[in-house]
């Protein structure tokens, strides 16, 4: 799995603490959506590759939880078993965890570069197809790369 994309598995983000948003944001006493800091991290993460979960499955007999790329590529080499303690298992979608895991608040990727975006981890490709602060190729053709927001 050294190789593996994180787009395509686990989510690799920084999370929003509750410590943090009187600093970066406007949020009240009202605001429903569940702290990061409330979660378990290893309830979010994928027992392979160690991110937080993309399309999370779950073992019906252990209960570990795997992305659902990471389970697939490890029972090509091991069918059926579980890379945590290598029992039988079979899997479900656990539809409760992926909606949990995209209502948690983020932070832009680009926020060390100056993004201040924050929301739901459910927003964060809608939001880098137009965040000025990805890094994207010069318009003329120089080889160099730009923030989006300077082009």
């Amino acid at each position: 799995m050294a190789a593996c994309k994180p787009e395509e598995y686990g989510f690799d983000v920084t999370f929003i603490w509750e410590d943090e948003k009187s600093e970066v944001s406007e949020t009240t006493e009202e605001d429903s959506v569940q702290n990061a800091k409330e979660i378990n991290r290893d309830d979010i993460t994928c027992a392979i590759c160690l991110l937080v979960l993309r399309e999370p499955v779950q073992a019906v007999k252990c209960g570990h939880r795997f992305c659902e790329k990471c389970i697939g590529e490890f029972h090509l080499q091991n069918p059926g078993k579980c890379p945590k303690d290598w029992q039988e298992i079979q899997v479900f979608p656990d539809v409760g965890k992926k909606r949990e895991i995209l209502s948690l608040k983020i932070r832009c990727p680009n926020f060390v570069d100056g993004c201040t975006w924050q929301n739901e981890l459910r927003e964060k490709e809608v939001h880098l197809k137009t965040c000025g602060f990805v890094t994207v190729p010069c318009e003329l053709d120089c080889g160099e790369f730009v923030l989006r927001k300077n082009v």
